[in-house]
C-alpha cells in the first residue's frame, strides 16, 4: 500500500518594496452641481468663466473700475481739448482762420496754399499736436496706473474673499499706482515697440526716397508689407504673453517682473491662456459684427454695445485673467462663492432687475441731491462754465471760424444726412446711453480735482457757441436744441455740479486726511454713481425727442 504524495504548496514571488501613493493637497472631486466653493488650482476653464460671470453678479462694485478708467478718458480727452480750444482761439484771433476761409472760397490754389502753408499756422499745429501727444501719453501712463491699480487689486482680492466694495476699488487705486503706472509703461512698451519702430522704420524710408526724387519701387513696397505683417505677428506674440503682467503687478511685482510673472503663468497654463485669448478675440469680434451688421440694417446700437462691453463683458474677462492667474500661485486659492446657473441662463434677468432697483435707488439720490441746498454753488459753477463756452465759441465763430466751416461745405440750415438713414427707435436708446455713458465718466472724473469737469462743460457749450452763430436764425436754432435739450442740458449740467461736488469732498479729505475723510469720499463716490444713475431716466426721454420729436420740429422751423 503506497501512501499518497506529499501536498504541493504554493509559492509566491517575494515582495517588493514599493513607494507610498503620492498625497493629494486637495481633493481632485468637486460636487456635480452647484453651489460649491471652487479649488482655482483644480477648476476647469470653463468653471472659471462662469465663477467670473458670479462674482460680477454678486458684486455691484466690479463695475466700478470701468467707470474710473471712463473718468480717465475724459481727463484725457479734456487735455486734448483744451490744446485745441486754446489754438483755434489764437488763430480765430490772429485772422488765420478767415484769411484761409477766404482763399477756400475764392478757388485759387495758390492762395489756398500760401494760407495753409503760413508760419504762424504750422507753428500753432505743430505745437498743438507735440503738446497733444505730450499730454495725452502722459494721461495715458498716469492713468493707466490709477485705473490698473483699483481693477486688478480689486479683482485679487475678489477672486480671494469672493466680495469687494466701491472703497475697495478706491484704496486700491491709490495704494501702487505708481508702480502700477511703471508697469503699464513697460508692458506697453513691450507689446507694441517692435510694430512703432518698424512704422516710424517704413515712414522715414518713404520720406527719404521722396527726398531722393526716387520712386518707391515694388521691392521696397513688398519689403515695407513684409515687415509690418511680421511686427504685427510679433505683437500678437508680445500681448499673448504679457497677458497676465497687471493682476501679477497688483501682487507685488512690477515692471520687468511683472513681465517675467506672466511668463510662467502663460508657460504653466497654456492651454487655458489660448481659450482666453481666443474668448478675448471672439467677444471683441462679436461686439464690433453686431453693431457692423446693425448699421447695416439702419439701426444704431454702438452706445449700447460700448456700455455691454464695458459694465459687463471687460469685467468678467478681467476677473476670468485673474483666476487663471490666481491658479498659478503656490498657495491654494479657494474661490468662496456658490456658483449658480450659466451666464446664458442668468443674465439676461438679472441685468434687466439689477437695473431698474439701481435706477429707483438713484432717482432717490439724485432728488435729494438736487434739492440739496449745500448743492447749489455747484449747480451754478456748471451752468456757467457752461454758459462761458457757449460765449467762447461764439466770439471764435465770428472771427472766421464759422466762416471757414460755411468754406469747407457746411451748408447752413441743413441736417446732417447721417442721421437720415438710421432706424429712430434705435438711435433715441443709441443717443440715450451714450449721453449717460459721458455724464457718468465727467462726474467721476471729480476725482481728478474738478479740472476735467470744467473743460469738459466748456467744450460742450464751445461746441453750441460754434454751431448757434452759423444756423440761419434764431428760431432754427431754438427748434433743433429745445425739444430735447430742455431735458438733456440741465440733465448734463446736473451731472457736471454731482463731479464738483465729489471733487469738492475730494480736496477735502486731501487736505485733512486721516480715515474719516477716506470714508467721506468712498460714501460721496457710491452717492455720485447712484445720483448719475438716476439720470438715466431723463436722458433715455431726451433720447427718445432727439431722434423721434427734433426732427419734425426742425423741418418746421425751415430745416433741410
Amino acid at each position: 500500500m503506497h501512501s499518497e504524495p506529499p501536498h504541493q504548496q504554493e509559492k509566491h514571488p517575494p515582495p517588493i518594496d514599493l513607494p507610498p501613493p503620492p498625497q493629494l493637497e486637495k481633493p481632485i472631486y468637486l460636487p456635480p452641481s452647484p453651489p460649491f466653493n471652487v479649488y482655482a488650482r483644480y477648476a476647469k476653464f470653463e468653471t472659471l468663466l462662469n465663477v467670473s460671470y458670479w462674482l460680477w453678479r454678486l458684486n455691484p462694485s466690479a463695475t466700478f473700475p470701468a467707470m474710473i478708467g471712463g473718468a480717465v478718458d475724459v481727463v484725457k480727452q479734456s487735455a486734448i481739448i483744451l490744446v485745441l480750444v486754446v489754438t483755434i482761439s489764437q488763430l480765430a484771433s490772429a485772422g488765420i482762420l478767415e484769411l484761409i476761409a477766404d482763399a477756400i472760397k475764392s478757388g485759387d490754389t495758390f492762395a489756398i496754399l500760401r494760407a495753409i502753408s503760413s508760419s504762424q499756422l504750422l507753428t500753432s499745429i505743430i505745437w498743438a499736436v507735440s503738446v497733444s501727444v505730450a499730454l495725452y501719453y502722459f494721461f495715458s501712463v498716469l492713468g493707466g496706473g490709477f485705473v490698473n491699480s483699483a481693477e486688478y487689486g480689486s479683482y485679487l482680492k475678489l477672486v480671494r474673499t469672493g466680495k469687494i466694495s466701491v472703497s475697495d476699488v478706491l484704496e486700491n487705486s491709490g495704494r501702487m499706482w505708481h508702480e502700477m503706472a511703471w508697469t503699464t509703461m513697460v508692458t506697453e512698451a513691450v507689446k507694441y515697440g517692435p510694430l512703432v519702430l518698424t512704422l516710424a522704420w517704413i515712414f522715414s524710408s518713404i520720406i527719404g526716397n521722396s527726398a531722393l526724387g526716387s520712386a518707391n519701387s515694388l521691392s521696397d513696397i513688398l519689403l515695407w508689407l513684409g515687415a509690418f505683417a511680421m511686427a504685427g505677428i510679433v505683437t500678437i506674440a508680445l500681448t499673448a504673453i504679457t497677458i497676465y503682467a497687471y493682476p501679477a503687478a497688483a501682487n507685488g511685482k512690477f515692471g520687468f517682473s511683472a513681465i517675467k510673472e506672466s511668463i510662467r503663468i502663460c508657460r504653466a497654463f497654456p492651454g487655458k491662456t489660448v481659450l482666453y485669448l481666443l474668448l478675448r478675440a471672439s467677444s471683441l469680434a462679436a461686439v464690433m459684427a453686431v453693431s457692423y451688421v446693425s448699421s447695416l440694417f439702419s439701426v444704431e446700437i454702438s452706445s449700447i454695445v460700448a456700455a455691454f462691453a464695458s459694465f459687463m463683458v471687460v469685467p468678467i474677462l478681467h476677473t476670468l485673467k485673474t483666476a487663471i492667474y490666481v491658479r498659478g500661485e503656490p498657495q491654494e486659492v479657494i474661490i468662496p462663492i456658490p456658483v449658480g446657473p450659466s451666464i446664458v441662463r442668468d443674465a439676461p434677468g438679472h441685468i434687466w432687475r439689477s437695473s431698474v432697483a439701481k435706477i429707483r435707488i438713484g432717482m432717490r439720490e439724485l432728488a435729494e441731491f438736487v434739492f440739496s441746498p449745500r448743492n447749489i454753488p455747484y449747480h451754478l459753477l456748471s451752468a456757467a462754465t457752461f454758459v462761458a463756452g457757449i460765449l467762447e465759441g461764439k466770439q471764435v465763430s465770428s472771427s472766421g471760424l464759422g466762416k471757414l466751416i460755411g468754406a469747407l461745405g457746411y451748408e447752413a440750415g441743413r441736417v446732417n444726412p447721417a442721421f437720415r438713414g438710421f432706424a429712430l427707435p434705435f438711435m433715441a436708446v443709441d443717443i440715450s446711453f451714450h449721453n449717460w455713458q459721458v455724464s457718468m465718466a465727467t462726474a467721476i472724473s471729480g476725482l481728478a480735482l474738478a479740472v476735467p469737469i470744467l473743460v469738459t462743460m466748456m467744450f460742450n457749450g464751445f461746441v453750441l457757441g460754434v454751431v448757434g452763430s452759423i444756423v440761419p436764425s434764431f428760431e432754427m436754432l431754438l427748434a433743433a436744441i429745445l425739444p430735447h435739450g430742455i431735458v438733456e442740458l440741465p440733465s448734463f449740467v446736473v451731472s457736471g455740479s454731482v463731479g464738483l461736488s465729489l471733487a469738492a469732498k475730494f480736496l477735502k479729505a486731501l487736505r485733512k486726511g486721516g480715515a474719516s475723510s477716506q470714508a467721506e469720499v468712498h460714501r460721496a463716490t457710491r452717492r455720485a454713481i447712484y445720483a448719475v444713475l438716476g439720470l438715466v431716466p431723463f436722458f433715455m426721454l431726451a433720447g427718445a425727442l432727439e431722434a423721434l420729436v427734433t426732427p419734425f420740429v426742425m423741418r418746421f422751423f425751415g430745416w433741410k
